[in-house]
């Protein structure tokens, strides 16, 4: 009987294996997207995305080997511990107050934390891998949203209208804004101020970078209209500021430009006209 269970994990083991090694060396190459690959594998092998995910990383750290796949005997190991629920109370309530945040503070730093609330209520503290495991457990959205941002969760997970596409340089330009991923501070006091946008023009044709903008203020009218006139213009006077030799072909008129839907008002259209580019609004853009 044994045997025969054996036998039976061990042909489930090379199914999943046939099916997910083509993944493992995209996952290991690190080029291209597994979004395809990863659906038909949970339809075809039946399980959720979360358990794909979770193989595809055991085969790669196990060197491709099928035993990574043998199912496993369900319950607990032997001396596994189970936690408290005030416990578990407790890693959800410092995972949303302290992880979830902005600033994008190491998970680190978060078990540290939890550790330290454990003693002092003299509670058992978890181990790092439990409260890996509840942050897995957690929406990836919600995640990225409360870390990242809006924008971000909603390029990450949200439904994809469409591309922009263009076949030359210049044809279409693209206008975008982010907060830097960098918080800035006082050059004096060493205060923290806030983070900076970034406004980037970028031709589609290309992608390359074709202007900036950098202001502790939000986006705006004047965000756009400087961002246009760096990408218009030449860059060869610009070089020695930024102390860079590389150089930046990018200057010139374009055909036709991309914005927010929220900020290509009268500024964009102003600066269109000036250009004589045509104006579109993306939804795909829409600022948080």
């Amino acid at each position: 009987m044994e045997r025969d269970l054996t036998e039976t994990a061990g042909v489930e083991a090379l199914r999943r294996a046939a099916v997910l090694r083509p993944l493992v060396q995209v996952y290991l190459a690190g080029t291209g997207s597994l979004e395809a690959g990863i659906r038909d594998a949970v339809w075809e092998l039946g399980v959720s995305r979360a358990t794909v995910w979770r193989w595809i990383r055991r085969l790669a750290e196990e060197g491709g080997r099928t035993s990574a796949l043998v199912p496993q005997k369900r319950g607990r190991r032997a001396g596994t511990t189970v936690i408290s629920s005030a416990v578990e109370e407790l890693i959800e309530e410092h995972l949303r107050r302290y992880f979830l945040r902005r600033e994008r503070p190491s998970l680190s730093r978060v078990v540290l934390e939890i550790r330290i609330a454990c003693g002092e209520r003299s509670w058992q503290a978890p181990t790092r891998r439990t409260i890996q495991r509840r942050l897995d457990a957690m929406d990836e959205r919600e995640v990225m949203k409360a870390r990242e941002g809006a924008r971000a969760a909603r390029q990450k997970f949200g439904p994809v209208p469409g591309t922009n596409r263009a076949d030359l340089p210049l044809n279409v330009m693209q206008i975008d804004h982010t907060p830097a991923d960098i918080i800035l501070v006082d050059s004096f006091e060493r205060k923290p101020i806030r983070r900076p946008w970034v406004t980037l023009a970028i031709d589609i044709a290309t992608r390359m970078v074709a202007g900036y903008y950098v202001s502790f203020e939000v986006p705006s009218r004047l965000s756009i209209a400087l961002c246009l006139t760096r990408a218009v213009a030449p860059k060869a006077e610009l070089l020695p500021e930024l102390d860079s030799n590389v150089p930046w072909p990018a200057q010139g008129r374009p055909r036709s430009i991309h914005v927010d839907n929220v900020l290509c008002g009268e500024a964009a259209a102003a600066m269109s006209q000036q250009i004589s580019a045509r104006r579109f609004a993306g939804s795909a853009l829409a600022s948080d």
